[in-house]
């Protein structure tokens, strides 16, 4: 009890010393003029979260590379999203799946988590555009499982491969993870359906603080559905260029990436500029990727966190993520006028 109570504290105090940074602003910017600089200032962001954090940041005209702990790897959460995304796009050039088929969901289709799928009646019959649409946008799971079912996550990983991404590693559905996640914090939950868990909401005990941290550990120490920094940058850049799939599919990827709903992290603060981007959440886990868009130059960022414990709220580890952002976009764009 008395480590733990010593562990909240130091993560209070972590927390409350993060809290007092200013926003970023232009005045970073100037600060942050040389790639060393802005090694530094990132670094001393990452150092003030109360938990672990990996980025990498990369533009990818010029090459210019700043991160920490690039090559750790982290629970990926609905950021794996962004690699089925790319094989369903593949699949969609070699002409195996068409964007126009329609798919009717069903009642088994129904999943815990993110997304609306799961408030609709079923009978719907959404195209496989709109599954994709909807599980980058809104992070929709039952639109994600959908997507995995039919092009298969061993093809996923195998696709990251050929593309000499090592790093990435695709194996579960939403429904496979959030139901280990919850059977490692109750056993309860093991082997239960997400239509079961739905279905049945009263019968089930929420997760106490002491099981959600275990729940979170387990998940993290797990290396299925793991990605590092660097591996997800590479496919970000992969798809930038135009060599994840064809040109057109992959201007269709970051146009719907371009459509994010979900603002509070790498767009923090971007006011309302362009940036594609794809976040993560589930247990100690928060993250997001994407690309930010400095002039007529791509600065593809990926932010990985793992906080201390379930007491440290999301909202910090969205801050940092929102912060790196924001000084790395001011830095590029400060080159990128000098010159």
């Amino acid at each position: 009890m008395i480590l733990q109570a010593r562990k909240t504290a130091a993560a209070i105090s972590c927390l409350l010393l993060f809290l007092s940074l200013p926003p970023a602003s232009s005045a970073q910017a100037a600060a942050t003029s040389t790639p060393a600089a802005l090694q530094e200032r990132l670094s001393e962001l990452a150092a003030t979260f109360p938990g672990k954090v990996g980025f990498y940041v990369r533009n990818v005209e010029t090459g210019a590379t700043v991160a920490i702990n690039p090559d750790e790897t982290y629970p990926m959460a609905s950021t794996y999203k962004v690699a089925i995304m790319t094989e369903v796009f593949r699949q969609v050039d070699a002409g195996k799946i068409s964007l126009d088929e329609r798919v009717t969901l069903k009642q088994s289709d129904l999943r815990l988590g993110s997304g609306l799928f799961m408030y609709f009646k079923p009978g719907l019959a959404p195209t496989i555009h709109d599954l994709l649409l909807l599980m980058i946008v809104v992070s929709d799971n039952e639109a994600t499982d959908l997507l995995l079912n039919r092009v298969g996550a061993a093809n996923v990983t195998a696709t990251l491969r050929t593309l000499g991404i090592q790093n990435i590693r695709v194996d579960r559905t939403t429904e496979q993870i959030i139901s280990d996640w919850l059977a490692a914090g109750n056993p309860v939950y093991s082997g239960k359906t997400a239509a079961e868990l739905i279905a049945h909401p009263d019968a089930f005990p929420s997760l106490t603080q002491a099981q959600m941290d275990k729940a979170g550990q387990t998940l993290t120490d797990d290396p299925r559905d793991h990605t590092s920094p660097r591996a997800m940058a590479q496919l970000l850049e992969k798809i930038v260029k135009s060599e994840a799939a064809s040109e057109k599919s992959c201007v269709d990827m970051l146009g719907i990436m371009q459509k994010q709903e979900h603002r509070g992290r790498i767009s923090r603060y971007m006011g309302d500029m362009t940036t594609a981007t794809k976040s993560g959440t589930i247990g100690l886990t928060t993250n997001d990727v994407g690309v930010l868009y400095v002039g007529k130059q791509h600065v593809v960022v990926t932010v990985f966190t793992v906080k201390a414990g379930t007491l440290v709220p999301t909202d910090v580890a969205e801050d940092v993520i929102g912060r790196i952002a924001r000084t790395s976009y001011d830095y590029f764009n400060a080159i990128s006028a000098s010159h």
